[in-house]
């Protein structure tokens, strides 16, 4: 089958070359003098490379041209082809302004021998799938004679199973049987035995309390359970901690439309703690001290409109100071010292409650302001001067600042702790839960002086272009900074547990 659709192929290949080729011998022989420019031509199929030695691609084959040039300079026998802009010789190409049937004649002969060629191939694909459909009913037949060999045994195997479960269950029957009439027999043996163990217990009782009160002078004292004397436990701690936190800036004079942002704190927490527990409780009780250390930081972000005056020995200048995009980070490093009560369920649940006195010891702010607009109003002129060197307009994208601002010396946090602890056959345990701290005092006290996000410090006068001095939103408008955070814990107790009898 497959020599059969080779041999179709390479005949209607040989038909579509013969029927090309006597079309084009036909066609008289051409000169350049037969073409004028704007004419429509078809190029030969038997011509493969343009004058300048490139060869055709094949889709210029299919397609009507124009003639752009006539004869050149380095071509003087040569035609330039608009659009593709290479030459072709007069024999390479057939004019369908001046000789139409030529043309046409060369494109039916190539549809004859395509339309051919796609019938012979249609034809072989038909038998191709003929023979593909007796393969796949002849490998369907021969599936269903497997299928049907696959029942019978499975139909044979089933039924020796059936035989094979019912001997098993027979054989598991008697065995129920001989193992209840053992198990009757050891209850029997035991509920004696317990009988017996009850009469002598109850002897040894009437033997005590008649000793007792027949001697009153050396009494007996019957106790059924020890009494478990107090514990205490002294714990150290190592823990971490790190969620969500603010410091709360008050920025509603700085920015226009300004938005506070939540940011993030880690902390390193180093405690010790002291428990006590007392006969019959299921709770411990204790108190926790120590020493946190870590880096708590947010932000601010919005935008400038701000106006402004400054006097200079030529005159007043009035500012105005715009951007779409502000943004602040603060951040400080701090430590903290706890002082909590704490409480633990004998199931491992914790909570532990009161305040930490919070001490930032280094503070920073980070300030970036994208793509300012300043202008100024020069009096007693009235000119106004847009972006220029008078008005202190920053040379980049973005302005940058950085620096330290005055932070609380002093922050009282009421804090909570709940989470459950996981305990260890060494007497150590793993506790995991939540956190959260607010702030209730800060010593913080505001600065209050400054008046634009953006100062200019450099007079026009001195020819200069004015610096422009990004002002931290903290520092200048931060009346009401706070703090808070909440966020997970991890830690790891190391117990020391102690008996105190009373």
């Amino acid at each position: 089958m497959m020599k059969t659709i080779m041999r179709n192929l390479f005949v209607a290949a040989g038909f579509m070359f013969a029927v090309s080729v006597s079309a084009q011998e036909t066609a008289p022989k051409a000169s350049v003098s037969d073409f004028h420019v704007g004419d429509t031509i078809v190029i030969k199929k038997d011509h493969e490379r343009y004058l300048t030695g490139e060869k055709m691609s094949k889709w210029v084959y299919d397609v009507e041209h124009t003639i752009q040039q006539v004869r050149g300079k380095r071509f003087p026998e040569g035609i330039l082809i608009r659009g593709i802009y290479s030459w072709v010789g007069p024999d390479d190409i057939l004019n369908k302004s001046t000789h139409p049937q030529e043309a046409v004649a060369n494109q039916e002969a190539k549809k004859q021998a395509e339309e051919q060629a796609k019938q012979e191939a249609e034809q072989a694909a038909a038998e191709e799938e003929a023979r593909r459909a007796a393969a796949r009913k002849a490998h369907q037949d021969s599936i269903q004679a497997a299928q049907e060999e696959t029942a019978r045994q499975d139909s044979i195997q089933a039924a020796q199973e059936e035989a094979a479960r019912q001997d098993s269950i027979a054989a598991a029957t008697a065995a129920a049987i001989a193992a209840a009439e053992t198990a009757r027999q050891d209850s029997i043996a035991q509920a004696e035995e317990q009988q017996r163990k009850d009469s002598v217990r109850q002897a040894e009782r009437d033997s005590l309390l008649n000793a007792f009160y027949n001697q009153k002078d050396d009494p007996i004292y019957i106790i059924d359970k020890e009494q478990n004397p107090n514990q205490v436990c002294n714990r150290f701690t190592i823990g971490l901690r790190g969620g969500a936190a603010s410091l709360l800036q008050g920025m509603e004079d700085a920015f226009k439309d300004g938005k506070w942002n939540v940011g993030f704190d880690v902390m390193l927490d180093l405690q010790y703690a002291h428990y006590w527990k007392k006969f019959g409780k299921k709770m411990q009780y204790g108190l926790i001290v120590g020493l946190g250390a870590g880096f708590a930081r947010s932000h601010v972000s919005g935008a400038i409109n701000d106006n402004f005056r400054i006097n200079t020995s030529e005159g007043a200048i009035d500012y105005t100071v715009t951007s779409e995009k502000v943004k602040e980070y603060d951040g400080q490093i701090q430590l903290e010292v706890p002082l909590m009560f704490s409480m633990i369920h004998e199931n491992g649940f914790f909570m532990n409650i009161g305040p930490r006195f919070t001490l930032p010891v280094y503070d920073v702010y980070n300030q970036s302001i994208t793509k300012p607009d300043i202008n100024a109003m020069l009096y007693p002129e009235e000119v106004p001067v847009k972006n220029e060197l008078v008005t202190g307009v920053v040379k980049d994208d973005q302005a940058e600042s950085t620096g330290k601002w005055n932070a609380s010396k002093l922050n009282v946090m009421l804090g909570a702790e709940i989470g459950y602890e996981f305990k260890f056959r060494n007497h150590n345990s793993l506790g995991l839960g939540v956190y959260g701290n607010y702030s209730l005092y800060s010593l913080y006290k505001a600065n209050d002086k400054a008046s634009s996000i953006i100062d200019i410090t450099e007079a026009p006068s001195t020819g200069k272009n004015a610096v422009v001095t990004v002002i931290p939103a903290t520092d200048a408008y931060g009346k009401s900074v706070g703090y808070f955070d909440v966020g997970l814990k991890l830690a790891y107790h190391f117990n020391w547990w102690k008996e105190v009898k009373k």
